[in-house]
């Protein structure tokens, strides 16, 4: 890879925003880590994209983000690739209605769409730190809105909550993590912000059911393609326009205001105390580690 380039880790870069996200960078010169739950997912990913940007530049890295040894993993793999992080993109999600647990004991939404971003966002912070103004995204939803209380002990085991919100919880603990970085970040040349891409017709939904569901099948002639979603991810990633920016809800190019609960500040820092105290207590991250 070139080193003049900047570059960017997409996590969940198989399919739908991810996809698009990484084709849109790799398409303006950038340089692309891949993240790819397995290494036929990232063949095949690799090769449309390439289809569509010959001589992208693009380095793939595997692992489950359902595990959080696994992201460890991962990130060993990054460090092999690179020495900076323009930008960490965390974009990698499940939709999973019915209580389901991972091998290491965690509710599979939290941990592939919230505790595995948390995970990586510490452990890279030098790689974001050696870019000089390293950006971290999170990927959230409007969805998010729609929890009104939140307990956060009972994220790990997802016990209480409803299955019609195991997802939209995950969106709002990803504006929480994202209020809370920014506010660490003070000081730094570094920014957290949120993307918010819309209502995007991918395969997220395909093993939801119920409600949310039904929702998602009933609404996919309304829904946008990834690419036209991507663009609010990589317009916070590598526009000027935002470089110093942070702590921001992004809908489309347009700061707006996530909901009153995502902006709990006393909450944030909860959950991020908890999140730190879980991964040290699975081995996963060291007291030192923790940013």
């Amino acid at each position: 890879m070139d080193a003049s380039k900047k570059t960017y880790l997409v996590t969940g870069g198989t399919s739908g925003i991810g996809e698009a996200t990484a084709t849109e960078l790799a398409r303006a010169g950038q340089r692309v880590v891949l993240g790819a739950r397995s290494a036929e997912h990232a063949e095949r990913a690799l090769s449309r994209i390439r289809s569509l940007v010959p001589g992208a530049g693009i380095e793939t890295v595997v692992g489950d983000l359902a595990e959080m040894n696994q992201v460890r993993t991962v990130i060993e793999q990054v460090f092999g690739v690179t020495d900076r992080l323009d930008g960490l993109i965390l974009n990698a999600a499940v939709s999973r209605a019915r209580h389901e647990l991972t091998r290491e004991g965690l509710e599979v939404n939290f941990a592939t769409n919230y505790l595995s971003g948390f995970l990586m966002t510490m452990l890279l912070m030098p790689l974001l730190e050696n870019a000089g103004q390293g950006r971290v995204i999170t990927l959230s939803s409007s969805f998010h809105a729609h929890v009104k209380t939140l307990d956060v002990s009972a994220l790990a085991s997802g016990r209480g909550i409803k299955p019609s919100q195991r997802y939209e919880t995950t969106k709002l603990l990803a504006v929480l993590f994202a209020t809370e970085l920014a506010r660490r970040f003070q000081g730094t040349r570094l920014t957290a912000n949120v993307a918010d891409p819309g209502f995007v017709h991918t395969n997220l939904g395909r093993s939801t059911t119920g409600a949310f569901g039904l929702v998602l099948r009933l609404t996919r002639p309304m829904q946008v393609t990834p690419a036209k979603a991507s663009e609010t991810v990589v317009h916070l990633a590598t526009s000027p326009e935002v470089a110093t920016t942070s702590g921001g809800y992004f809908a489309g190019r347009a700061s707006t205001t996530p909901s009153p609960l995502s902006q709990d500040a006393e909450l944030a820092r909860a959950l991020w105390d908890y999140s730190t105290k879980l991964l040290v207590g699975m081995k996963v991250l060291a007291p030192g580690e923790a940013w």
